[in-house]
């Protein structure tokens, strides 16, 4: 029997235990080697198969490391001749181990490579090498995935937006105050003219004088008396 919801997939199989002692059996990502025996020993038992998928993270998680593929799960119960009931029963392996393979995990490159994390009921982990690629070797059921040490956390991204913003603000004040100097600057000129303007207008209403140059500087020049002298007593100059 098989069950799928989003992102996640549970598949039940019932068999004997003579069988999967004398051959073991083949399903999904899981290998179960034969001379494999149930304790205590049923008659018939019930194999669940998890792939937890999408919601690995959400169930499961490890410290200081990152997970780089779902996380499956092997549990085995008794069973009657119609149904399996809620007893959960445990594996003895006297061959070799229960092997699970990893085809959807995610590549972290050569200096990184990926170790076997199993997580027990008490919620201890606990790490498995692994004998080959993405592949990983038990010896009784549980929940299994591949980890990676987490790399170190980068700055907060709070932080880094901090930074952003103070540059920004610091480089916007700068040129507006290099702006308000420019401007400060064209009014001063602007109020000289006007000045010298008002001056020039103020000279235009009375008298032109001629002019004349000494050296670099301009100067007015009469051009001539405007009053000519009157002698008082020309008896007494003669």
């Amino acid at each position: 029997m098989v069950a799928c919801y989003i992102g996640m997939q549970v598949s039940v199989v019932r068999l004997r235990s003579f069988s999967l002692w004398l051959r073991g059996m083949n399903f999904s990502f899981f290998n179960l080697p034969p001379r494999i025996v149930s304790q205590p020993n049923e008659k018939r038992i019930v194999i669940l198969f998890e792939n937890l998928g999408h919601w690995s993270s959400h169930y499961y998680n490890v410290s200081n490391y990152t997970m780089v593929a779902p996380v499956f799960g092997l549990m085995a119960y008794s069973s009657s001749e119609s149904a399996f009931i809620n007893q959960n029963i445990d594996f003895t392996i006297r061959g070799d181990p229960i092997r699970i393979r990893f085809p959807l995990a995610e590549q972290h490159g050569k200096n990184n490579t990926p170790i076997c994390a199993k997580f027990s009921v008490d919620g201890l982990v606990k790490f498995i090498n692994m004998s080959k690629p993405y592949v990983c070797e038990a010896r009784s059921q549980g929940h299994y995935t591949l980890v990676v040490p987490s790399s170190p956390k980068e700055p907060h991204t709070r932080s880094k937006r901090f930074t952003i913003w103070w540059v920004l603000g610091f480089v916007i004040g700068f040129v507006g105050l290099v702006i308000l100097v420019l401007i400060l600057l064209a009014l001063v000129k602007e109020a000289k003219r006007r000045r010298i303007r008002k001056l020039e207008r103020i000279s235009s209403g009375g008298e032109l004088f001629d002019t004349f140059w000494i050296g670099e500087t301009k100067l007015p020049l009469a051009s001539s008396i405007r009053t000519q002298p009157i002698l008082e007593n020309e008896d007494a100059i003669r």
